[in-house]
């Protein structure tokens, strides 16, 4: 994977393309992602197995998918469109947009709730429609391939009770990189983790944190939940207040696609509004007790 861009670089190329003058920088963005993934999903079924019937089954009977979505139909459903050929399970949506989506499947739930509740609020509601064994998490601008591994990841939690998580590496598009986080990646005071970052579990590496793109143990999850206070900022509180509970590993031989919407306006405007979400984790974790869970 290609180094990411710094700071300074990222907001002169972010300013660029959201100036007048950025049309056909936008319109070439949108090109080469959907030119990417098309590519990378071809060269991905024929590079993995197909999952059997029986896998299939297997996962239908024993995993959800729980997706958080907001102000982005269009992305939630090639989300679920890229997931078919692998599942055929149930797929949970939370929903605070201001017009829910239709689900357009059969096997999709989708979750109204109360217009701009939260990212938080919506895992939990997620996570609380989910009555199989193991909640597959993600958000909506995922798009899945042959390359997702899910019978490899239930057969490893099958195989390794003491792990909780396992997940699998998240593409960065149209920049193709992947963040794999390092030792320090959560705040400090949390709790000392179950297992030292980079231990070998039955084969896989040990995380403190991993994106939010994995299979886990819905009792897990349950123990944990989001911190509802938080409307948009929850990635490393979740797994700061996991710490010391819910041991984590990273497959990197898997992997996933994530297509962002950098140009929709009406949805960053929302995304980034997030001064409120970070003072109170300065606030929560300047000190040395992880906050509860709300939910």
């Amino acid at each position: 994977m290609s180094p990411r861009l710094s700071a300074a670089r990222a907001d002169q190329v972010r300013a660029a393309l959201h100036s007048r003058a950025g049309g056909p920088l936008r319109a070439a963005y949108g090109a080469v992602t959907t030119a990417q993934l098309a590519a990378l999903r071809l060269r991905d079924t024929r590079l993995e197995a197909a999952p059997t019937a029986a896998d299939r089954a297997d996962a239908a009977r024993r995993v959800t998918f729980a997706i958080k979505t907001f102000q982005r139909p269009d992305v939630a459903r090639r989300l679920v469109r890229s997931l078919r050929p692998q599942f055929s399970g149930r797929i949970v949506i939370a929903d605070d947009s201001r017009e829910p989506m239709a689900p357009g499947d059969p096997m999709v739930t989708v979750l109204p709730l109360p217009f701009n509740s939260g990212v938080s609020v919506g895992r939990n509601a997620a996570l609380d429609a989910v009555e199989t064994e193991f909640a597959f998490v993600a958000d909506d601008d995922i798009v899945f391939s042959a390359a997702l591994g899910l019978t490899q990841a239930i057969a490893y939690l099958d195989a390794t009770p003491e792990v909780d998580v396992v997940g699998i590496m998240r593409v960065e598009l149209p920049r193709w990189y992947a963040i794999d986080h390092g030792p320090d990646a959560l705040f400090p005071g949390h709790q000392p983790p179950l297992r030292p970052w980079g231990d070998l579990v039955n084969g896989l590496p040990v995380r403190q944190m991993i994106e939010q793109v994995y299979l886990a143990r819905t009792e897990s999850l349950q123990r944990v939940r989001w911190n509802e206070q938080l409307r948009m900022v929850d990635h490393r509180d979740f797994f700061s207040r996991a710490a010391g509970r819910l041991l984590t590993v990273w497959d990197s031989s898997h992997w996933a696609y994530h297509a962002r919407t950098p140009f929709d306006a009406g949805y960053t405007a929302y995304r980034e509004d997030t001064g409120a979400d970070l003072g109170l984790l300065g606030r929560t974790w300047s000190g040395t007790n992880p906050p509860p869970a709300d939910g």
